[in-house]
């Protein structure tokens, strides 16, 4: 094993994170590689949520709300307690905030872990349905959980023989098959003459472009967003409609965002047509001048 000592690292390598990351993915391939000594504490959850071995975390040396005002064992006991309930991510993401370093390592880490790591990270979120909302997305650094870009693969991997779809809200009640919110969207459709089995269901939420074949998913169950990522929203859009080349695509959003999203996508020729209509109030987010 070699010795990862926190004293004899350049200040650039750690500033920049030149370094970290590539050993901290060599270490979830092969977990007794090498040993992280004397970090300062805030690098205890991630630590500990990649499996990684360390020992002797020091008081951060510049002020780190809560992590310096605890000791080693205050925050491997919260560690436990979050491991236990299933949002030891939740943590790790809360002490990325602090740091902008973890902030950056959690972000380079997190994408580019390799597949089957990622498959082994997901397993520790215990996606069980009938838990609760267990993914909480309440910043950047949740749409990196090895669940969410499981995700977005399995996305991009649906197809579908629809030529026409339906761009529906989030909803509250799931899986959205049975989301009141949807039957008085489905209503308003056949009022005026739209028939919902020719068109393939999407919703356009946080957690992504999710079609009807993804709505079970626990992913998809679990997650509830506190803050959606709309320039993410418009990548896996590109990439989801260049893919399914549908001819006309039915606006029923109550996020304007999203629906700008979806007049990017037609603007770019990822959309061949896009009709809007109204289902009832929606939310704006506007830059005030």
């Amino acid at each position: 094993m070699r010795y990862v000592l926190y004293t004899e690292l350049r200040g650039d390598w750690y500033q920049n994170n030149s370094v970290l990351p590539g050993l901290a993915r060599r270490c979830v391939k092969d977990q007794t590689s090498h040993c992280f000594i004397g970090f300062p504490q805030q690098w205890i959850p991630i630590f500990e949520y990649l499996g990684l071995i360390w020992k002797n975390s020091i008081v951060p040396a510049v002020y780190c709300p809560f992590f310096s005002d605890l000791k080693e064992q205050d925050v491997l006991r919260i560690v436990q307690n979050a491991r236990q309930e299933n949002r030891l991510r939740t943590l790790v993401e809360s002490t990325s905030h602090l740091d902008p370093v973890l902030s950056d390592f959690l972000y380079i880490v997190d994408n580019t872990l390799e597949y089957e790591n990622l498959v082994a990270l997901r397993k520790k979120e215990s996606l069980i349905p009938g838990q609760g909302r267990t993914i909480t997305l309440n910043g950047w650094q949740s749409y990196g959980r090895a669940s969410i870009r499981l995700l977005e693969e399995a996305m991009l991997a649906v197809s579908t023989p629809f030529v026409q779809a339906l761009a529906l809200p989030c909803a509250l009640k799931r899986p959205y098959n049975k989301s009141p919110t949807h039957r008085k969207i489905y209503n308003r459709l056949r009022e005026q003459g739209y028939e919902i089995k020719r068109y393939h269901r999407l919703v356009i939420t946080a957690i992504g472009i999710l079609p009807e074949e993804l709505w079970e998913r626990p992913e998809v169950l679990a997650y509830d967003a506190g803050v959606p990522d709309i320039y993410r929203i418009l990548r896996l859009g590109r990439a989801f409609f260049k893919k399914t080349r549908y001819n006309l695509v039915i606006d029923c959003l109550q996020f304007e965002p999203y629906s700008d999203v979806l007049r990017i996508l037609h603007r770019e020729g990822c959309i061949e047509r896009l009709d809007r209509i109204k289902t009832g109030r929606k939310r704006h987010f506007y830059i005030r001048s």
